[in-house]
């Protein structure tokens, strides 16, 4: 994958709801709608004839649904799954999907599965981190938002850890870790990326490069200039930067 636009088949028995998907995808940069697909059959022969780089498929429909659609592809796109229904969520992520998104959905959860759906294409091994943390979220039938699980990879096996586990989040090089006791691990987010999903009654961002489980903190420290360390109860006694800008949320929080 490149820059270039994500091409995108919409499959979907339903005109009305492959209309609203593409008014949706309209309002989202980086997407280019391909071609629509009513069936199996249609969408089988658009994809080989336009190659798209993911489909937004339906699981229900007329005749052959989307699953075995998908094991009838040669070589397969990227997946988001599109449904009313719930209980294929399991089964949908069985199939390597990208993401599943409940209908309805609003727009700006479409585009947090386009942003996974590129990071599949670019990085594979993200698949298999997406495949854990939405298997481990599934709230009242259906994928929760929440990240409480989560994949990294240590040598040649897929390590599952628990977002309590975690000490803190950072960046480095351009890429995020996660600390725990065993040492430090790269995962497939953005900080802001887990800003927005990890429970926020225990982490916070403190730093634009840094995220704290506050069941760690042990500490607050004055630096320069109204910027903080946040130490915390690990046997490094490690710090954390607070920058001034998040310093005052961070205080209330700690009752300081």
């Amino acid at each position: 994958m490149t820059d270039a636009p994500l091409s995108i088949l919409i499959v979907d028995d339903e005109s009305p709801a492959r209309e609203r998907v593409r008014r949706m995808l309209a309002g989202i940069a980086g997407t280019t709608v391909v071609g629509e697909a009513s069936d199996a059959g249609e969408a089988r022969r658009l994809i080989a004839e336009l190659e798209p780089d993911l489909l937004l498929l339906d699981v229900q429909m007329p005749g052959e649904d989307g699953f075995a659609l998908l094991r009838s592809l040669p070589s397969r796109p990227a997946v988001i799954f599109v449904t009313a229904f719930d209980h294929y969520a399991v089964q949908a992520f069985e199939e390597s999907a990208v993401d599943y998104l409940m209908k309805p959905f609003r727009p700006e959860r479409l585009e947090q599965a386009l942003v996974r759906a590129r990071q599949a294409l670019t990085r594979p091994e993200a698949l298999a981190a997406r495949l854990t943390e939405l298997l481990s979220g599934l709230e009242r039938g259906a994928p929760s938002d929440r990240l409480e699980r989560f994949t990294v990879r240590v040598g040649q096996r897929q390590l599952i850890l628990r977002s309590v586990d975690v000490r803190w989040f950072g960046a480095e090089d351009k890429l995020v870790f996660a600390a725990t006791a065993e040492g430090k691990h790269y995962v497939n987010f953005t900080l802001d990326q887990l800003e927005r999903r990890l429970d926020p009654s225990r982490f916070a961002r403190v730093h634009r490069a840094a995220i704290a489980n506050l069941d760690w903190a042990a500490a607050l420290r004055p630096g320069f200039a109204g910027t903080y360390r946040l130490q915390l109860k690990d046997e490094a006694r490690t710090e954390i930067p607070v920058s001034r800008a998040r310093a005052r949320i961070l205080r209330e929080r700690l009752g300081a």
